[in-house]
C-alpha cells in the first residue's frame, strides 16, 4: 500500500514531472492548468502539455483566477517580459511554477524591458523553479500602490544579469518587493532558497519601502522571511528589509556587494535592517563587502530600528566593519548583537579607522535605547592600528552591555568607547609585540587592570599574558587533502520544492565548498530518506539539479538518519564532527583554523556557464 507521503508525491508531480494532461474544465473549488513550452513550433490551447502555449505574450494575455497553475517547461528558453495578470484569494494562490525534467526555464527579458517579471497591485502568487535575467531595472519587481497586498511566495529561483544604465534608486536590482507609494504595503512576504547575481543596478533581494516620505508612514509592510538564499556581485546591498514589523533574513550567504565605484544614491551594506520593528538576521554569512563611501559592513542595525537582533552569523573578509547599531533621527531601541564570528573584517585601512570591527554610533540627533553585545568573537587583524570595538553613539544611561565577548587582535587598540556602554567578561587577546591599549571616555589605558582600577569597568575580563601572544593562533596546517563529509535527511513540500533545515545547511555548506575547492578541500553529501520512492523522484533530481552543487559529489540512499557532518584531517582522522544541522559560524571557524583563508579567486567563475 502505498504510503500518504508517496500518493502525495505522486500528485505533485502532475506539475513537476508528468506528461499527462489536466483539464481546465476543474471542479468548482480547484483552479485551471496551463503549459508553456517556447520550444514549441506551435501554441496550442495551453491546457496540455502537448498544447502548450509557446510564448510568453500569451501567458500574459491570459486572465488567471484564484488556483490556477502555469508551468513552464524545464530546459527551455522563453525570450520577453513576464507580466502575467491576476490575483489569487486566501488558500487558493496563483503558482507559477516548472514542469519536466532538467534545467529550470529561462526567461529571458529584452535589453529594453524594464524587468524579467512585474507584478502590480497583485496578491495570492507563489512562484517557484524559474530562472530570470535580463531587463534593464529589475530582474523580479512586485509593487502596488493601493492597500495591502498579502501573499507573495518566490521560491527555488535564479535571478541574474540585470543590467541598465545608471541606477536612479534602491529599490532597482535583481528581486524587490517593495511598495510604490505610502498607500501600499505588504504582508506574508516569503524568499526561499532564490540565488541572485550579476547587476550593475542597487539590490539584491530587498523587501519593504524605500524613500516614500519623511518621517515615514504608521503602516509598514509585515511578516516577511528571506532565508535560504544567495546574492553576490551587486552594484549596492545585498539582502535588506526596509519598513518592516516582524521580519526574519536567515541561512542566507552574501558576498561581492557594495561593488558601485563611485557613490550616486548610498552606501551599501550586505545584510541588514532599516526602520524595522521586531526582525531578525540570523545564521547568515557575508564577506568580499565593500562602499565607495562609509559602511562597507556584512551586517547593520540601523537608524529607526526596534528590537532587533544580529544572532548567530559570520562576517570576514569585509572592507568595513562586521556589525554596526546605528541612530540617526530616531530612537533605535532594544537591539541584540549575539554569538556572532567576525574574522579579518576592516580590509580597508580608512574603514577600520573610522568603523573598527563592531562599530556603535549615532548622528543627527539620533540615539540608542537598549543594546546587548554578548558572545561575539572578533579576529581583528586590520593594516593600521584601529580599535575593534568602536563606540561614539549617543545612548541613554545605564541601557548598553558589551559583554562575554572574544576579541583577537593584530593592532594593539582593543576598545575606543565613551563612557555610555558598559564593560565586563571580555577576553583580551593581543598579538605583537605591543601591548594591549584601551580607550574609556577620555582615558587611555596600556593594559586591562589599569582600566578596571581607574574606571570600575571590564569586571571579570581577562587579558591575555604576553608571553602566549603568538600569531597566528592556529597551528601550521599539514599539506594534503582535507574532506568534509555530511549526511544531510531530505524531504520535498507539497510543491516538490526542498524543505526544512536541510536547505539551510545546504546554502551553508555549498558557500564554503566554493570558498575552499581550490585549497585542498573536498566536499560529499549523502541525502538520505526513508523513502525511496522520492529518491527516485524526477522531483527529488529536479531539486538536487537546481541546487548547483557543483565541484560537490552527490550520492543518496534511502535509510532514517539523522544530520551529520564530518571534517576529516589528510590522515584521515576526525577534525570536528557535528550531529546536528550545521550553521554558518561553526563551520567558518573549523574551516578557517584547519584551511587559513579561503581562495576567493575561482568565486567570479560560479554560473559562467549560465
Amino acid at each position: 500500500m502505498l504510503s500518504k507521503r508517496t500518493l502525495l508525491l505522486l500528485a505533485t508531480l502532475l506539475v513537476a514531472g508528468s506528461t499527462g494532461r489536466a483539464q481546465n474544465s476543474s471542479p468548482s473549488g480547484s483552479g485551471r492548468h496551463f503549459y508553456l513550452d517556447c520550444s514549441a513550433a506551435q501554441g496550442g490551447a495551453g491546457d496540455s502539455q502537448e498544447s502548450a502555449w509557446n510564448s510568453v505574450a500569451r501567458l500574459n494575455a491570459e486572465a488567471l483566477r484564484p488556483g490556477d497553475i502555469v508551468a513552464l517547461r524545464r530546459g527551455t528558453i522563453c525570450h520577453g517580459s513576464l507580466a502575467p495578470s491576476g490575483s489569487g484569494s486566501e488558500g487558493a494562490p496563483i503558482r507559477l511554477t516548472a514542469y519536466g525534467e532538467g534545467s529550470r526555464p529561462r526567461i529571458v527579458a529584452d535589453s529594453n524591458a524594464a524587468e524579467a517579471l512585474l507584478l502590480f497591485n497583485q496578491q495570492e502568487w507563489d512562484i517557484d523553479s524559474l530562472d530570470l535575467s535580463g531587463g534593464r531595472t529589475n530582474g523580479i519587481l512586485i509593487s502596488g500602490d493601493n492597500g495591502m497586498l498579502r501573499h507573495i511566495h518566490l521560491a527555488n529561483l535564479a535571478v541574474h544579469d540585470v543590467m541598465g544604465g545608471a541606477m536612479k534608486h534602491k529599490e532597482s536590482g535583481l528581486v524587490a518587493v517593495s511598495p510604490a507609494n505610502q498607500n501600499c504595503h505588504f504582508d506574508d512576504v516569503l524568499i526561499d532558497n532564490v540565488v541572485g547575481w550579476n547587476t550593475n543596478q542597487w539590490v539584491g533581494i530587498m523587501v519593504g519601502g524605500g524613500d516614500l516620505g519623511y518621517p515615514p508612514e504608521s503602516d509598514w509592510s509585515s511578516n516577511v522571511t528571506i532565508r535560504n538564499s544567495v546574492i553576490h556581485d551587486v552594484q549596492g546591498d545585498g539582502i535588506v528589509l526596509f519598513r518592516v514589523r516582524h521580519g526574519v533574513i536567515e541561512s542566507s550567504v552574501a558576498w561581492n556587494t557594495g561593488m558601485q565605484g563611485t557613490e550616486s544614491i548610498g552606501t551599501p551594506n550586505a545584510i541588514w535592517t532599516w526602520m524595522c520593528d521586531d526582525c531578525v538576521v540570523r545564521n547568515n554569512e557575508a564577506f568580499l563587502t565593500d562602499s565607495p563611501g562609509v559602511d562597507g559592513g556584512a551586517y547593520d542595525i540601523d537608524y529607526g530600528n526596534t528590537k532587533n537582533s544580529v544572532i548567530d552569523n559570520y562576517g570576514h573578509d569585509t572592507q568595513g566593519y562586521c556589525v554596526a547599531v546605528f541612530g540617526a533621527g530616531f530612537v533605535t531601541r532594544e537591539s541584540l548583537v549575539r554569538g556572532n564570528l567576525c574574522i579579518n573584517n576592516g580590509r580597508s585601512p580608512r574603514m577600520a579607522d573610522y568603523q573598527g570591527a563592531i562599530f556603535i554610533y549615532t548622528w543627527n540627533g539620533g540615539s540608542i535605547n537598549g543594546l546587548t553585545i554578548d558572545h561575539n568573537t572578533v579576529v581583528w587583524s586590520p593594516f593600521n592600528n584601529a580599535p575593534a570595538l568602536l563606540n561614539n553613539a549617543d545612548i541613554a544611561a545605564g541601557s548598553a552591555t558589551f559583554r562575554d565577548n572574544h576579541i583577537d587582535s593584530t593592532a594593539p587598540w582593543m576598545v575606543g568607547s565613551n563612557t555610555s556602554l558598559s564593560l565586563s567578561q571580555n577576553h583580551y587577546r593581543c598579538y605583537g609585540l605591543g601591548g594591549p591599549q584601551f580607550r574609556y571616555g577620555s582615558q587611555t589605558f596600556d593594559n586591562l587592570r589599569k582600566l578596571q582600577l581607574a574606571v570600575h569597568q571590564e569586571a571579570g575580563s581577562i587579558e591575555m599574558p604576553l608571553a602566549m601572544r603568538l600569531w597566528p593562533p592556529a597551528q601550521p596546517k599539514a599539506s594534503g587533502i582535507r574532506k568534509l563529509n555530511c549526511t544531510v535527511p531530505i524531504s520535498l513540500d507539497d510543491h516538490s520544492l526542498l524543505a526544512g533545515e536541510s536547505l539551510s545547511e545546504l546554502v551553508t555548506v555549498r558557500s564554503q565548498a566554493q570558498q575552499y575547492f581550490a585549497s585542498r578541500l573536498e566536499v560529499s553529501l549523502n541525502f538520505t530518506s526513508p523513502d525511496a520512492t522520492l529518491l527516485e523522484s524526477p522531483a527529488f533530481r529536479n531539486a538536487v539539479a537546481d541546487l548547483d552543487l557543483d565541484k560537490i559529489t552527490v550520492t543518496h540512499a534511502a535509510v532514517r538518519s539523522g544530520p551529520q557532518c564530518t571534517l576529516l584531517a589528510p590522515s584521515g582522522a576526525a577534525v570536528a564532527q557535528w550531529n546536528a544541522m550545521i550553521g554558518p559560524v561553526a563551520l567558518g571557524r573549523s574551516l578557517r583554523d584547519s584551511l587559513g583563508e579561503p581562495y576567493y579567486a575561482q568565486m567570479n567563475a560560479i554560473h559562467d556557464d549560465q
